[in-house]
């Protein structure tokens, strides 16, 4: 399914669908509005380990993107941005453009390291705390976590 196909021509939120998060996307998506560019989420990770599994940003004091990079070997930042994103509506053809250029498919941030080097992409700090379920181990870590927390009640 290709974005042109189903017609697509308006901003879109983009998030990993294997996340529980503690915290409202009305402050990212205000977030975006006022910046008028294409968006990502960043949260300071301090192991060197988990940004080597992950995008890292390198950010400057207007919260400009200024780099990223897919899973580096050496992070240049501890900015880790997980896959929640809001793409402006004109930059959604640059998707094809970024993949006849050699773009990675294969991460959802290789498109994001890409863009940032064609057009302004911001990064807003996440408010709050997310947990990656992609696996049943995972999931079994959150649910020890909360213990029958509120969160896996809802």
């Amino acid at each position: 399914m290709h974005i042109e196909e189903q017609e697509i021509d308006e901003d879109l939120l983009v998030l990993a669908g294997d996340n529980l998060l503690d915290f409202s996307l009305s402050g990212f998506v205000s977030f975006f509005t006022g910046k008028q560019s294409t968006c990502i989420m960043r949260h300071y990770e301090p192991s060197l380990t988990a940004l080597q599994r992950t995008g890292v940003a390198t950010i400057d004091s207007s919260d400009k993107v200024l780099l990223m990079e897919e899973k580096p070997r050496e992070p240049k930042s501890n900015w880790a941005v997980p896959p929640f994103y809001v793409y402006k509506r004109e930059d959604l053809p640059l998707i094809r453009k970024a993949i006849e250029s050699g773009c990675n498919t294969d991460a959802p941030g290789s498109f994001i390291a890409w863009l940032c080097s064609h057009t302004s992409v911001y990064a807003y700090p996440m408010p709050g705390k997310r947990w990656d379920i992609g696996n049943l181990q995972s999931y079994e870590q959150v649910k020890q976590e909360f213990d029958g927390s509120r969160l896996l009640k809802q």
